[in-house]
């Protein structure tokens, strides 16, 4: 599986995900929900992680996981 970076948080709704800050990993999970204007999305609570929301504006990116196709580069 590749790591993508997903500017349009919608696309990532129901995707595992990794969300990043400056360069740094600072959670994955599952996104739960998407604000319509991508300004917050929820993480699922996951092992001993809670339910956590996600701010835009505070620099956090979401890279996504997505499997090679045959036809992909």
């Amino acid at each position: 599986m590749d790591l993508h970076l997903q500017p349009d948080w919608q696309r990532a709704l129901g995707q595992r995900v990794e969300i990043w800050k400056a360069g740094k990993l600072c959670r994955a999970g599952t996104v739960e929900a998407v604000m319509p204007d991508n300004s917050i999305l929820w993480l699922s609570a996951e092992g001993n992680a809670a339910r956590e929301m996600i701010h835009e504006v505070d620099g956090y990116q979401v890279f996504a996981h997505f499997k090679a196709g045959p036809d992909s580069s």
